[in-house]
This record gives structure tokens, sequence and C-alpha cells, in this order.
């Protein structure tokens, strides 16, 4: 005999209260509609403010998980433009053109020419400001030259870059934890309006005809699964399948399938499985989506009496609407390496121009967006910007002359 499945994660809960009300708000008063007065206030009053924190958390953990993927990018770099600026700074003190006791401006033992360790945010950090402090210092004495390729300047910029987006993934990664807090704050209560709505659903439903009873409750968003180790009836279930990803094949968890001419919603297990409770014979339209998978449409799923229907399906990993903005920039005609590219207004990573003064920036959204070249202090500091169009999948190219 099929047994209820209480809800015990978010997406359940959210779920169930969410099929409850769609349910409640399309049918006639009652006594059409199986709740006591009080229960259809609080769940008027509590749903939408529960699928608000929901989506909350849903929105905080997208922008985290991006500035987490960015951070390796801007991390890395700004050790390799640390390590690239000390190796060139010995290269120097190699061919005699720097003497080798200007290493202790920059916090290096005078006779080691070695690259430090480079690991931790605080090392990054901490050398950043050592070459900063140090070139400045060397610069001051007279008849020495900048280091170049890259500068000091180059240097503070990349590492500036990773403090930013390093504080940018911090904030965002407090976010998540807040609207996190803010949703399992509202559980308990979410726990027991669940409970209460469906005690009330099974009560007004239940004439002694348990089948029939856990067939119209299911019309509400009770969910019932089959006890463990039976097997599905056609008595109680018209589709089942299994959910996987299309690239790994493995199963999707909590993946939303929808019954379109229904408006019923069903969510997968942890092993992808999901169950449809009774249909009446005919044709149905299954929407299957889940949060970075591309939605899948299957019209057509005939559902005959006393048989079950089974249906699996795979997403495939959401195409991001974005693309690729790429250029050169020139300095008085000459390529100018160091340049600071950015997409106001985006908590994407400030790229610098390579030595042949080009630049590529991905993962740019769809859509007028305006970039942004910042000169380094030892080319002037100047800045331009130009609106481009971007689109998904393409590249568009931006080119500045200074």
């Amino acid at each position: 005999m099929p047994v209820i499945n209480r809800p015990v994660t978010n997406a359940q809960r959210d779920a169930a209260m969410r099929n409850a009300k769609t349910r409640k708000d399309s049918v006639p008063p009652p006594p059409e509609i199986p709740f006591m007065p009080g229960t259809i206030t609080k769940l008027d009053i509590f749903q939408p403010a529960y699928h608000a924190k929901y989506l909350a958390v849903s929105t905080a953990k997208n922008v985290q998980t991006s500035l987490t993927g960015q951070i390796a990018q801007v991390r890395k770099l700004a050790i390799y433009y640390e390590q690239d600026f000390i190796d060139n700074l010995n290269k120097g003190i190699r061919r005699g053109l720097i003497e080798a006791s200007r290493r202790s401006l920059y916090q290096l033992d005078v006779n080691d020419n070695t690259l430090p360790y480079i690991g931790s945010e605080n090392d990054i950090t901490t050398w950043g400001q050592n070459i900063a402090d140090g070139e400045a210092a060397r610069l001051a004495i007279p008849g020495e030259v900048p280091v170049t390729f890259p500068s000091a300047a180059e240097v503070s910029t990349a590492v500036g870059n990773f403090v930013n987006i390093n504080l940018n993934q911090a904030n965002a990664k407090d976010n998540l934890n807040i609207a996190q807090e803010a949703l399992e704050s509202e559980n308990t209560e979410a726990d027991k309006l669940i409970l209460k709505l469906w005690n009330e659903i099974e009560t007004a439903f239940d004439e002694g005809n348990k089948p029939s009873m856990r067939n119209r409750a299911r019309e509400w968003g009770v969910v019932y699964v089959p006890s463990p180790g039976e097997a599905p009836s056609p008595d109680e279930f018209s589709i089942m399948g299994n959910i996987t990803e299309q690239v790994t094949n493995t199963p999707i968890n909590e993946a939303e399938i929808l019954v379109v001419q229904t408006g019923l919603t069903v969510l997968s297990d942890s092993d992808g499985d999901y169950f449809i409770g009774l249909l009446p014979p005919g044709t149905y339209t299954l929407q299957i989506s889940k949060a970075g998978f591309t939605t899948q449409t299957l019209p057509g799923i005939a559902v005959s009496a006393g048989a079950i229907t089974e249906q699996n399906a795979q997403l495939s990993p959401a195409v991001t609407s974005t693309g690729t903005v790429s250029g050169t920039v020139t300095l008085s005609g000459s390529p100018a390496a160091g340049v600071a590219i950015s997409i106001e207004g985006l908590a994407l990573p400030i790229i610098l121009t390579d030595p042949t003064g080009h630049y590529s920036i991905s993962n740019v959204p769809a859509g007028m967006q305006t970039v942004k070249a910042q000169l380094p202090p030892i080319m002037g500091g100047g800045f331009q910007t130009q609106a481009l169009n971007v689109s998904a999948g393409a590249e568009v190219v931006g080119n500045f002359a200074f």
C-alpha cells in the first residue's frame, strides 16, 4: 500500500504548499475546498512568503557559485603577475642592471634568487604590497629603471582584482547564509502547516475507499510513494520514471515534473525516480525542470486505464545566454600591455591586456554592455568606454586606441 512521503527538504516543502495553494485557487469555494477557513487564511499568507524566501536562497546560491568560479581565474592571474615580476627583478639583477641588495626593498633575501611560495589569500595580498612598496622605494633612488612585463602597477591591478572578487564572493557567501537561515527559520511552521493541510485533505476525501481517497488527495499535492519493496500499482500511479543528467547519466534529485494539464508538480527523489498519481486515461504533457539545466517538455504521453506509463528523461546542463568580448588596446599606435578591461555594472573579473595589447572576457551576459579600458598610472591613468551588443554564444570585438 502506498505511503505518504512527507517533505524533508526545502524544495519538497515549497512544492507541497505551492501545489495546495494552486489547487485551492483554481477551484470554487467550499465545499469543494477541503481546508478549514483558518487553514486557508494561513496558507494564503504563509505560502507566498515561504516561496519568496525559497527563491531568495536559489538566487543567492547562483550568485555565490558564479563568483566561486571566477575567483579561481583571478587568483591564478594575481599569482602569475607577482611571480613574473619577481622573476624579472631577479633577471635584472643577474644581468647587472639592478643591484642584488635591492631585493631587501621587496622583503626578499638579498642572496636568494628563487621565487617565494605564494599560495594563500594572505600571501597574495602581502606580496602584492611588498612589490608595490619595494618598486616605489627603488625607483626613488636615482638611476633606477622600472621592472616591466609586468610592471608594479600591473601587479597591483591584478592583485586588486583578486581582492575585489574575493570580497564579493565572501559577501555572496554571507548573503547565502542569511537567506538560508531566514528560510530554515520558517521550516517548523511550514511542516506544521503541511501536516495540517494533508490531514484535512485526507479527512475530507476519506469515504472508506483508500485508493480513491489517495487519488483525490494527490490532486491537492499530497505525495504518496510505494511502500519500501512494493511494486507500483496501476491502481495508484499512472506515470513513473527516472530523471538523469545527460552527460554523466547520474540521477537528478528534486527535479520538478509538472503535469501541464492538471498543474500538479512532483519531485524526483535522490535516485532520480518520480511517481505521478492516477490520472484519467488520455494524453498528457510533462514539463521537467531543474535549476542549472535546460527545461524539457515531453508532449503526447499516453495514459491507459490499468497501466503505468514509464517516461524517463535526461536533462542537459543549461547553456547560459552569454558571449565573449575581446579586442586590442593601443597607446600612441603601439600595443598597450597591462591595461585593465572591465564590464561596467557586472561582477566579472577585470582582465589585463597581454604584451600584444590583446584581451578577452568570457561569460558576458547577452545584451548591451559597457566595456571600460583603464590605463595604469604609469601610462597616464586615462580611460575609455564603449557600448557593445553582446550576443549569446558569439564574440564581439571592442578595440581601444589611446
